[in-house]
């Protein structure tokens, strides 16, 4: 790169070349220590541009979206040696990595986490985990990328596979018995959730030592095509196949 004034001689300096045998080495020296500290401030920018912000969707651009982080409510249960990671709802379903499975895209819109599982349930009244001692809960809400349905999974912990398995059973014939998160974080009445209690909208499964119950309803709150709605059927075993990949491993 070259400055403007250095493409051509100043006015007076091939005189003083001529008259001094070590000006034109002296030019020299300073066009190349100008042309390093140029390639050093432009390296620097560069550097600057082009190093990865967590937000980016393209590394080097910086932040590619103003969405503000999708909210999550209540705090973590505590880790321990049987579950040494984070039962986090970013621990398991990043908001950064949304769902895109065989045509259906969808992200994270909300999240509720806490130790207390009754918060899971409808009418806590009648607490059907009474006596398995579930060890803490997420409940992840994702808003398909049109933005006309909501999936609602909830992941409860167990001390052991087979209490896990108890309760997906319990739970396989009791639809509607856990509340739907919406994205807002604020729950669903019974009554807005009706169209997605059918047993064949709601899919329960047993991984390991954690249960996941999977929900869809549509955002606006119609009931759909019947009981077999392919676009709730659709979302319904996306997001419960996601969920239980997230915990095969764990």
């Amino acid at each position: 790169m070259t400055t403007q004034g250095e493409s051509r001689p100043i006015a007076g300096s091939v005189a003083e070349g001529q008259g001094h045998g070590g000006g034109a080495e002296s030019r020299r020296s300073r066009r190349v220590f100008t042309w390093c500290a140029t390639v050093l401030v432009l390296g620097a920018a560069g550097f600057v541009v082009t190093r990865p912000h967590p937000g980016d969707w393209l590394p080097g651009l910086g932040p590619t979206s103003k969405d503000a982080p999708p909210p999550v409510v209540g705090s973590p249960p505590p880790t321990s040696s049987t579950d040494p990671n984070p039962f986090t709802a970013e621990q398991y379903f990043p908001a950064a990595r949304p769902i895109d499975l065989n045509g259906f895209k969808a992200k994270r819109s909300g999240a509720r986490q806490g130790n207390d599982c009754t918060e899971t349930l409808q009418d806590p009244t009648k607490d059907v985990l009474r006596n398995f001692g579930c060890q803490g809960y997420l409940t992840v809400t994702f808003t398909r990328a049109d933005g006309k349905v909501l999936s609602c999974v909830t992941v409860l912990r167990f001390a052991d596979d087979q209490t896990g398995q108890q309760v997906a059973d319990l739970l396989a014939g009791k639809p509607g018995a856990l509340k739907f998160v919406l994205p807002d974080t604020t729950i669903a009445a019974p009554s807005a959730s009706a169209g997605a209690v059918n047993s064949s909208l709601t899919r329960v499964e047993d991984v390991h030592h954690y249960v996941t119950v999977t929900t869809s309803r549509f955002t606006d709150g119609h009931s759909g095509t019947g009981p077999n709605d392919p676009d709730l059927e659709e979302a319904t075993r996306a997001v419960s196949y996601v969920a239980g990949e997230a915990f095969m491993w764990g």
